[in-house]
């Protein structure tokens, strides 16, 4: 629900501050299975060419814990409070129809410039078309899509579209 953070920097822009009264040990977000990871590279290992793309799609808050947790809002005024509920309301609706978590992971980051699009462009036109949130990981050759089965299955359709398109000359 969190979104990287995101819904606190949100409450911030309200001049609100969010405190919990539990605090999770598991992640909601599930990790990308181990059995599709790239292996670490062995000195006495063949040199496999891996050109193709990696996409798989999991259930979202497998394993995760449940349970309530009351969340106390403290802040300059009651309008940027009822800004923060408001928020909060829309990012646990938000969280209850992301169902799936899809997980594309490329061979190297040289398509990446064509399915993100000019200024973010493909990456924004996928999120309108469908609602799921989508990020592009920066530490690795991951985009991540967190919606319903469909918006996965859309994107994975569109970044086909989008890398085997002809580049412009």
């Amino acid at each position: 629900m969190t979104r990287q953070g995101a819904i606190f920097r949100t409450l911030r822009s309200y001049g609100v501050e969010a405190e919990f009264s539990t605090q999770l040990t598991n992640s909601a977000t599930p990790s990308r299975p181990s059995n599709s990871a790239t292996p670490a590279a062995r000195v006495d290992d063949v040199e496999e060419n891996v050109t193709e793309a990696q996409w798989e799609v999991v259930d979202n808050y497998e394993g995760a814990e449940e349970g309530d947790s009351t969340w106390t809002l403290k802040g300059r005024d009651q309008a940027g409070i009822d800004s923060a509920k408001t928020a909060i309301t829309q990012a646990i609706e938000k969280a209850k129809v992301a169902t799936h978590i899809g997980y594309l992971t490329l061979p190297d980051r040289s398509s990446f410039p064509r399915i993100v699009g000019a200024k973010g462009s493909n990456i924004a036109r996928l999120h309108d078309m469908t609602g799921a949130h989508i990020l592009v990981g920066r530490e690795n050759n991951t985009i991540t899509i967190t919606g319903t089965f469909d918006d996965a299955f859309i994107f994975h359709t569109e970044k086909l579209r989008f890398v085997q398109a002809p580049r412009p000359l």
